[in-house]
Formats: C-alpha cells, structure tokens, sequence
C-alpha cells in the first residue's frame, strides 16, 4: 500500500487530521468521529488506487465508477420508493425516514445520495464502447428510480445535475465523434424527446410534480440559490474577519464545503482542503486528455467531477455529507490510479 501514497494523499490527510483536531475541542464529539475525520479521506483515497488493476478496460472502470455511486445512493432509493408505495406523491412532508432505523432525514441530504445515479443519461449518449443491453437497461432502471426519488424529494439540485450533465456531455463529445455517429446521437435524442413530450405530462400540477413544482415556483428563492448566495458572502467575510473559524449559537451553515470547513476549523484546514480540490480538479483534467478516443471513460470522470463539484458548492459537506467526500475521495483514487497507469 506505500507504494500508492503520493502528495495529494499527504495534502488530503494533512486537512482531514488538522480538521478533526479542530473537531476533537468541540465537547460534544465522539471520539470515534475524531478517527473518523482523521483517517477515512485518506483511506478512501488509497482504496480507490487500490481499486483500478492493470488489465481493466475503460468500459469496467466505466462500471465501477457507476456502481459505487449506485451502491452510495443504495439505502435512499430503497427509503424513496417504499415513502412513494405508501404514500405517493402528494405528501406535504419533504423529509423521508430511512428504510432500517425509521429516522426521518432532511430531503437535501437524502437527495445527495442520489447524486452520480443523476449523471447515468451519459451512457446512452455514446456508442463508441458497446455497453451490454443488460447493463444499459439496468442503469435505465436505476435511473427512472432515481429520477422519481427527486421528483419526491423535491430536489432543484439534482435536476441541475441531471441536465448539466446531459448538456456538457453533448459539449464534450460532439465535437469529437464522427458525422455518422452524431447522426444516430441526434436522432436517437429526438426520439427520447418525442417520447417524452407523448408520454409525460409536463405539467406543474401533476402529482409528480407536487413536491418539485411548488419549489420550482419560488423564483425569489431560485434565484439566491435558496437563499445560499447570502450566506456565502458572509462566510468569504468571516474568513478575514476570524481566521480561526467562527461558531456561535447564531452562526448559520455557509452551505458551502469549504467556507464551512473555515467557519468550523479556520484558515489552515480550509487552505489545505482548497489545495487538494485544485489538485484534484488538476489531476481529472490530465487524467481526461491522456486518451482522448477513450470517449466514455473521459465524460464520466468529468461529469463526475462536475457533480460533486457542484454539490460541494451549495451544501455543509463535513457536517452533514461526510460520506459523499469520502466516495469524492475515493473517485480522485481511481483517476489518479488511471492516469499513472502505463496501460
């Protein structure tokens, strides 16, 4: 396992242990989540090395990119979709009790798990790699199901996601595909549309649309980023102002992973995480070019990317995601395990 350490392991540790010292003076920390912060970035980032093996393909580091953000969403969907048989949708109650302990979780969080299910569209955009039909209509499933969880949810990030990574997946690959094979991409999206426009009623007032349409309505909110816009530049404020963090019994999550991690442990884990962000943004932009035919593989750790990135931005990831900056973690293991990989 020495062999897989590199820098970006040694700038992601160094944050994840200066942040759970930071955590360790707050009284009411387990110590178990002492460890927990310390060590688990750290160790899923080495695991995800450990994951990619010399003789895999693009289409199976494809697989295994999607099934563990299958296996992440896994106990959401489950806890969605028994919410949705009991009571559909017309449910006035966002927050939706996990299926095994019966706790209600807050709809943004639930809504979180589903994050990488919501990139999925990318396989049926690109024909390059034959993807088996039982996989491609597994992936459909796992998608409709997801898709239904948000609507229930009432999730505008996901369905930002969702179409983000549709429209810069087009972006990306149009350009680099050929005429024949843009041909059957346009067609093939023309059916999907007509499809859709014959069998789903787009309108607000549907049941589906019971959760999503009353928060899509709020334009004021939609508009501020449900109100985030204003906490973000409180919190890049407080970063000059207390450079040690800032807590108190007022004090209101930045809803920002970063300038959370500063308001929680000041300057020194923030400058260290902000470090091992633009090293892995750095990493997955190399790790994109080093086989440009590669078509498939290079979308999906870039929609990836962008759809963690994305999240990152709006919600208290230390606080309330913890495990999605692990599995974040662990997918810069697996690029970067890639792009050091002679085969």
């Amino acid at each position: 396992m020495i062999h897989f350490l590199d820098r970006d392991f040694v700038f992601l540790s160094l944050f994840a242990i200066t942040y759970a010292l930071f955590y360790a003076i707050n009284e009411k920390s387990g110590v178990q989540f002492i460890f927990i912060y310390a060590l688990f970035p750290g160790f899923f980032y080495l695991f995800g090395k450990y994951l990619v093996l010399p003789q895999m393909n693009s289409v199976q580091l494809v697989f295994v990119l999607f099934a563990i953000g299958f296996i992440f969403s896994l106990s959401p969907v489950i806890s969605v979709v028994i919410n949705l048989r009991e009571g559909g949708f017309v449910q006035l109650n966002r927050e939706v009790p996990m299926f095994w302990n019966g706790k209600e979780t807050k709809a943004t969080l639930m809504a979180a798990y589903l994050t990488f299910n919501m990139c999925l569209p990318i396989i049926y955009l690109i024909k390059q790699r034959k993807i088996p039909i039982l996989l491609q209509l597994a992936a459909g499933i796992i998608f409709i199901t997801s898709l239904l969880s948000v609507f229930r949810l009432g999730s505008r990030t996901q369905l930002v996601i969702c179409f983000l990574s549709i429209v810069l997946s087009l972006l990306f690959i149009i350009p680099k595909q050929t005429v024949k094979a843009n041909t059957k991409l346009f067609l093939f999206l023309l059916l999907i549309t007509a499809l859709i426009l014959k069998f789903v009623p787009l309108n607000l007032n549907a049941d589906y649309f019971s959760v999503l349409g009353s928060r899509l309505q709020e334009s004021d909110n939609t508009s501020s980023a449900g109100g985030r816009s204003a906490l973000w530049l409180q919190g890049l404020e407080n970063l000059f102002a207390h450079p040690l963090g800032w807590q108190g019994p007022n004090v209101r999550y930045a809803h920002n992973l970063w300038l959370d991690v500063a308001r929680y442990a000041g300057i020194i884990p923030f400058g260290l995480l902000l470090i091992f962000t633009l090293r892995s943004l750095r990493n997955t932009f190399k790790a994109v070019q080093k086989a440009p035919k590669e078509l498939l593989l290079n979308t999906t750790m870039l929609i990836f990317t962008m759809a963690s990135m994305l999240i990152f931005f709006v919600e208290p990831i230390m606080e309330g995601l913890f495990f999605l900056f692990t599995v974040y973690c662990l997918f810069q293991g697996i690029f970067n395990a890639y792009l050091k990989n002679n085969n």
